[in-house]
């Protein structure tokens, strides 16, 4: 037997006994009606919002089951068009609803003006792509916005979206057409940090103003090398023109590459014909970046590099506190155990340790208490177990480590319980600004490792104790 409910079983049922079948019926019936109604959804909208909310709302829809130009006109009975300064247009524009920019613009009556607000709608249309919009603006016969205006914000944001096409209708206006190197080519710089190649090349290509490669000190191969778009860092290294230096700003692509693990983009830049970034460059802190990002055949290739390879404990030992903080075991172990220069495992004052505990990686713990260089548990008045607090698994750990019994004494005791109990010990040297919430999650997430303290103290086989 069908369940389908029926509007004769919907209109005869009293509502305590409708099924939650049948209320869902009403609830798509009732919408469906509301949406086909113009009126009735003004009627929603305006009580919820206003009547100006309710344009505002008309001019931003992009639903397909509602008929938006119904809607505002149904909005622009009751409201200006040119309400607050044109935002009902710089919505529609941003919504890339041709007809919907073209209803408000020919009104009667209080019209907005195509450049209000100094020329948002046109930056909206152009960042999202709607190239329609973008020229009906451009185009239109009173009022229209400059294609520079903002000192060519519309080609920086339709840049860094990736959007060609909007792109190239900007710069090919016939009047006002913004420079492509506007704010020191900004647009190039956003097109690169997304790796849309056609951008940057149409931006590059340009006959005048066109923005150098090596415009904001590298900015650009600096942006792609960080997001490893190899592509384009390797367009910008072969431009004919004022191409950057692969070692721009001291190495800083190839650390921002080596900080995303783009291996590939590493290795290119370190391959580059002339000008290549040392693999040492700023001590290390390639591997360091690389090490951060739990990329272990990338910080194996750094190490290994053929001239000028960094020392696996430079900087400190921070390569292998950045591999702890990643999570990454196998990282730890490869560079504790790496044959030349390998960094001790208590180096920084045991923060290897305590940045592991922070993060909650048990297995790093582990491995480091391999190690003979390995900081006790209760070092610095116990601090990896504050670091630890909130990582039940860990908190074990440490209160179980093979330097447990040296916790038994009661000064010892209340030493960890005093550290352990303060509420401000976790981030204290951070010098941030904590919200009431985070300050009582970490309350209890203390005294929790107080309580776990204490059950293990109480469980404790008799001969430890003695």
């Amino acid at each position: 037997m069908s369940t389908e409910a029926t509007d004769e079983t919907i209109d005869t049922q009293p509502m305590e006994t409708l099924d939650a079948h049948c209320l869902a019926q009403i609830c798509r019936r009732w919408r469906d009606s509301m949406l086909k109604s113009p009126e009735h959804m003004h009627a929603l909208l305006s009580e919820a919002h206003g009547p100006e909310g309710a344009l505002l709302r008309a001019a931003s829809c992009t639903s397909k089951r509602v008929d938006q130009l119904a809607l505002m006109r149904t909005a622009l009975k009751t409201t200006r068009a040119d309400w607050m300064d044109g935002e009902a247009l710089i919505r529609a524009a941003g919504s890339g609803n041709v007809a919907a920019v073209r209803l408000l613009l020919e009104q009667r009556d209080h019209m907005p003006r195509a450049d209000c607000q100094r020329g948002l709608a046109l930056l909206r249309a152009a960042r999202g792509g709607h190239e329609a919009v973008v020229r009906l603006l451009l185009d239109w016969r009173k009022h229209a916005p400059r294609a520079d205006c903002q000192d060519g914000k519309a080609l920086i944001g339709a840049a860094e979206q990736g959007h060609e096409a909007t792109v190239r209708l900007l710069l090919e206006s016939k009047e006002h057409a913004p420079r492509a190197d506007c704010q020191h080519g900004e647009a190039l710089v956003n097109a690169s940090w997304i790796g849309n190649e056609a951008v940057v090349r149409l931006l590059s290509d340009q006959r005048e103003h066109a923005p150098r490669a090596d415009c904001q000190d590298g900015q650009a191969l600096v942006w792609a090398a960080l997001r490893g778009h190899e592509s384009v860092v390797r367009l910008l290294l072969e431009w004919r023109e004022h191409a950057p230096r692969a070692d721009c700003r001291d190495g800083l692509a190839l650390i921002r590459a080596a900080g995303g693990g783009h291996e590939a983009t590493v290795r290119l830049l370190l391959e580059w014909r002339e000008h290549a970034p040392r693999a040492d460059c700023r001590d290390g802190e390639a591997l360091v970046a690389a090490a951060g990002s739990g990329n272990e055949s990338l910080v194996r290739m750094l190490l290994e590099w053929r001239e000028h390879a960094p020392r696996a404990d430079c900087r400190d030992g921070q390569a292998l506190v950045a591999a702890a903080g990643s999570g990454n075991e196998s990282l730890v172990r490869m560079l504790l155990e790496w044959r030349e220069h390998a960094p001790r495992a208590d180096c920084q004052d045991g923060q290897v340790l305590f940045e592991a505990a922070c993060d909650g990686n048990e297995a790093v713990i582990r491995l480091l208490f391999t190690n003979e260089h390995t900081h006790r548990a209760d070092y610095k008045d116990y601090w990896a177990l504050v670091c630890a607090a909130g990582h039940e698994p860990v908190v074990r750990l440490l209160l179980h480590h093979w330097h447990a019994p040296q916790l038994l004494s009661e000064e010892a005791i209340q030493r960890v319980v005093n550290a352990l109990s303060a509420a401000d010990a976790v981030g204290e040297d951070d010098d941030e600004y904590i919200c009431e919430e985070e300050a009582n999650a970490r309350v209890d997430r203390v005294q929790a490792v107080v309580r776990e303290f204490a059950a293990w103290m109480a469980s404790r086989p008799a001969w430890l104790a003695d």
